[in-house]
């Protein structure tokens, strides 16, 4: 116990200076913040320009390059479980967007499959800010859905009272941990996909599981903290989950960040269940549906 207190303190300790950061965020007026990320990236523009050899860092949701990504001060909001995060690289965050290694493998892939996007009726639940950029500066029209957040469509996943087969491409990127039956959501995203959709998701998943590690019954936030690393996950999944996946009916999938560059650093991390593993679920014809066409 005495040697876990000091490891969180030495995780509070070298994160200091982004904890001032936190501060300045709250008392610094919102146009303000704007104007130095505005800054930020023109200086990163015109770094681009002068120094292109030494830009070895690549965003695709912002598109920007830069010389080294940086660390991320969520560790002091008290929502993680800092040993989750001492032996991983905590420098992956886009110093312009903020995204993080399962974005930019997101990005490229949907970079390689953009015509497909741009045809299609997408929906995406609980979207990340950096995906947002990358859908609106390559013109990928969505439809949002959270449950909790600001979207287009107020939804819960798990049941969302859309009609049958309503979308082409679901997206789900960290969202199963959260949702109180995983399986019905699972469920829901097939229902409402249509015939050869696909379905997009990606979930902390734990190297030491196989399967699953779920609450069987309610736990406190800070019981969730310690299994599972986040005060509002439910479950971990392990490295195997990718069966639930094919149980729901789906053909599946992975989309691995080591099958892309360095530069956009596709590593384990910033915690050491983000594997940053996505899952392409294609939703196969059924017999009846051929038929249908055929007549």
């Amino acid at each position: 116990m005495e040697v876990r207190n000091k490891q969180r303190q030495k995780v509070k300790i070298s994160c200091l200076p982004i904890a001032l950061r936190r501060i300045c965020k709250r008392v610094i007026p919102e146009p303000v913040i704007a104007a130095l990320r505005s800054a930020k990236k023109a200086e990163c523009t015109l770094a681009m320009k002068l120094l292109p050899r030494r830009m070895n860092y690549y965003c695709p949701c912002c598109g920007m390059r830069f010389h080294s990504f940086e660390t991320a001060s969520f560790l002091q909001s008290g929502m993680f479980n800092p040993v989750r995060y001492e032996k991983t690289n905590q420098r992956v965050f886009c110093p312009i967007c903020r995204s993080m290694p399962r974005h930019r493998i997101l990005a490229l892939w949907c970079e390689e499959h953009k015509d497909y996007l741009q045809s299609s009726d997408i929906l995406y639940f609980a979207p990340e800010k950096s995906m947002n950029l990358w859908l609106k500066r390559n013109h990928v029209a969505c439809t949002t859905a959270d449950l909790l957040s600001s979207a287009d469509l107020k939804l819960d996943i798990q049941s969302t009272g859309l009609p049958d087969e309503s979308f082409d491409v679901i997206i789900a990127n960290h969202v199963l941990e959260h949702v109180d039956d995983f399986r019905a959501a699972l469920k829901e995203a097939h229902r409402i996909l249509r015939q050869n959709g696909c379905f997009i998701c990606s979930f902390p998943m734990d190297p030491s599981i196989e399967w699953l590690d779920e609450e069987e019954e309610p736990l406190t936030a800070e019981e969730r903290l310690q299994r599972f690393g986040q005060n509002d996950h439910k479950r971990v999944f392990g490295m195997k989950a990718d069966r639930f996946l094919t149980e729901a009916g789906f053909d599946v999938e992975k989309i691995e960040g080591k099958d892309y560059p360095e530069e956009i650093l596709p590593v384990v991390g910033p915690a050491d269940y983000d594997m940053n593993i996505l899952f392409c679920c294609r939703k196969h014809q059924t017999e009846r549906t051929i038929a249908d066409k055929e007549m």
